[in-house]
């Protein structure tokens, strides 16, 4: 999963969920960038909340380290 961008990747991630899926943000993070920390964390949570504003249609809320999206 490494080609592409982090920004692609994180995109696709939540375009393909359905409203009450989920995804552990630990997880994801270490399958895309091969490590985790806090700051390569911090680098997620900037890109996804890019990738939220451009999903304007939907919503998601992050709850234990999980990404459900609710609408």
């Amino acid at each position: 999963m490494k080609t592409g961008t982090k920004k692609y990747h994180v995109t696709e991630k939540i375009k393909s969920l359905q409203v009450g899926q989920q995804f552990n943000k630990r997880e994801f993070v270490k399958l895309t960038w091969g490590n985790t920390d806090y700051f390569i964390e911090r680098s997620f949570d900037v890109i996804f909340t890019t990738a939220k504003k451009e999903l304007t249609d939907r919503e998601f809320k992050t709850e234990k380290g999980c990404i459900i999206r609710i609408k």
